[in-house]
């Protein structure tokens, strides 16, 4: 047998660093295969484990099969888990698509911060992943494939048997006399990947026989070119965002070649954890945003992101609804306050900076901009209005309706993360509450 086994857990040591590890435990030969590898190898630098098995109730033997995942693991004397999860979004997303976003959700929502996701993806699903994506016109980075790591949305993906070969998995398998689940959808030749595995791969295998081994390599190449974009994207954003991730300096950026431009573009939008957009998108931005006048504000949207121009910076954001229907909020003390977009207002003490303690003592309200309110903030001898001091501060016209506003009675004391009413700011020496927006903590969601 070519699967070095004590070879294949130092792999795998070496990815986990020491963190728990929770196994995405299908039931199948491949998963069943990691499974018991772990189970009986029992490393002392793996000392947390269990198996976490996802039962999605698409078909009549759903509810045996997460009982046949629990005996398995209990004879192994693993830790062990089944999630019965809803399959939505079918016909918008196909069901091979939205079956995995329902048991990404599940494993998202269940594992801990400091555990470790292990799945069982091979060698062979790994020339099936890229021959997918060559077919779909990826670039680089979906020819990439499966990486052995990966972090989505705060979730570590570790999947340790990547050079290892179907065969190579069935030979330890019948070594060591494994029962496994069949699903028969594995059969479905509606689904894309079926096909290419059962009608396609056979012939390809008949004429290259290391055909998986080879593509995987070729996935190998590819990772390292996208390592290599990133790379080049993080030393050109040093330049072009200078200040927040998700702002774009025009003039530094129409200094790169288009194809540079366009590498930032994709570094810039995963940096803010927003979706990629196809190519044909992304060169609009190239076309229309970057070289439009400075007096316009053109706009490029697409399913969950959209990109802004405000004189000569672009803005990335999520495409989300511009109001806020939220009326008036009562603050107590310093006690945070969740907003209906997610983010949440606190407070922090400061010395010489934010707002007196009589203002959190009452009555506080955090409102949004009306239109008409004025300010003299600290350090000025003038009055003037929201609206000139957004000019001055350059805040694009669309974010200026999301800014928390506080009010004592009708007077307006603070500009949530810009300023505040002289009248109400804490003087050099005296303990301030200084309030600050962040966005709220939640888990990861997987497209």
């Amino acid at each position: 047998m070519s699967f070095n086994p004590q070879q294949c857990i130092v792999d795998l040591i070496k990815l986990v660093e020491g963190r728990a590890v929770c196994v995405a435990f299908s039931g199948g030969v491949d998963s069943h295969v990691l499974l018991h590898l772990l189970a009986t190898t029992r490393h002392p630098q793996l000392p947390a484990i269990r198996a976490l098995h996802i039962d999605h109730g698409l078909h009549a033997e759903s509810a045996s099969w997460a009982e046949h995942c629990r005996k398995v693991a209990q004879e192994l004397d693993i830790e062990f888990e089944s999630i019965q999860v809803s399959v939505e979004n079918i016909d918008e997303l196909g069901l091979e698509a939205a079956a995995r976003e329902a048991r990404y959700h599940a494993f998202a929502y269940d594992l801990s911060p400091d555990e470790v996701l292990l799945t069982a993806q091979h060698q062979d699903d790994q020339a099936e992943t890229l021959m997918l994506q060559l077919l779909r016109g990826a670039g680089p980075a979906g020819l990439s494939a499966m990486w052995p790591e990966a972090t989505i949305d705060g979730l570590t993906i570790v999947r340790p048997l990547l050079n290892l070969s179907k065969a190579d998995l069935l030979e330890y398998a019948e070594l060591h006399h494994l029962q496994w689940i069949d699903d028969p959808s594995n059969t479905d030749l509606s689904i894309n990947r079926n096909y290419l595995r059962h009608e396609i791969w056979p012939r390809l295998i008949e004429r290259w026989p290391a055909v998986s081994k080879t593509l995987s390599r070729s996935a190998e190449h590819c990772r390292e070119a996208v390592e290599l974009m990133r790379e080049l994207g993080s030393l050109d954003a040093r330049h072009v965002c200078p200040q927040q991730k998700n702002r774009l300096s025009i003039p530094a950026l129409s200094q790169l070649p288009q194809a540079r431009q366009r590498n930032l573009l994709r570094y810039a939008l995963e940096q803010n954890n927003l979706p990629l957009p196809s190519a044909a998108i992304l060169q609009r931005i190239v076309d229309e945003v970057i070289p439009a006048a400075e007096d316009r504000n053109p706009e490029v949207h697409w399913p969950g992101a959209m990109v802004r121009r405000y004189r000569d910076v672009i803005y990335l954001e999520p495409d989300r609804d511009e109001a806020l229907d939220l009326g008036e909020i009562r603050i107590t003390g310093s006690d945070e306050v969740s907003l209906p977009d997610g983010r949440l207002l606190k407070w922090q003490l400061e010395s010489g900076k934010g707002l007196k303690q009589h203002v959190l003592n009452g009555p506080l309200m955090l409102k949004f901009r009306e239109g008409g309110e004025r300010i003299r903030l600290q350090g000025h001898a003038q009055h003037k209005s929201l609206k000139q001091l957004f000019q001055e501060w350059d805040v694009p016209p669309w974010q200026r309706q999301q800014i928390p506003l506080l009010f004592v009675d009708h007077e307006l004391v603070a500009v949530v993360g810009y300023g505040y009413a002289e009248h109400y700011a804490a003087d050099i020496g005296e303990k301030g509450w200084l309030p600050v927006l962040e966005q709220a903590s939640s888990k990861p969601v997987f497209d």
